[in-house]
């Protein structure tokens, strides 16, 4: 299952990350970056790396911060009853 989820301030990655730990099964997040340069990573192990800044570089080895606006969250199990709060309508 693929949802398209906005995460708008610090709080709401805290949030999203705490839901998604109690998910059976691995969560990915992918997007973009302002370049347009897709990454991808597991919402379950790296997604605390956005509390720390909301970057990415540490992981991609990248200078390009995220584009909020494209981000993905998939599952092979349906997770939208922990997410629901952060899926695009």
């Amino acid at each position: 299952m693929k949802y398209e989820i906005e995460l708008t301030t610090l709080e709401d990655v805290k949030q999203f990350t705490q839901l998604v730990q109690k998910a059976e099964g691995d969560v990915r997040l992918s997007g973009k970056d302002e370049h347009g340069s897709a990454w991808e990573l597991s919402a379950k192990s790296a997604l605390c790396v956005f509390l720390l800044g909301g970057h990415i570089q540490h992981i991609l080895h990248a200078d390009q911060d995220i584009d909020w606006n494209t981000i993905v969250c998939e599952c092979d199990a349906s997770i939208y009853p922990l997410i629901k709060k952060f899926v695009k309508e």
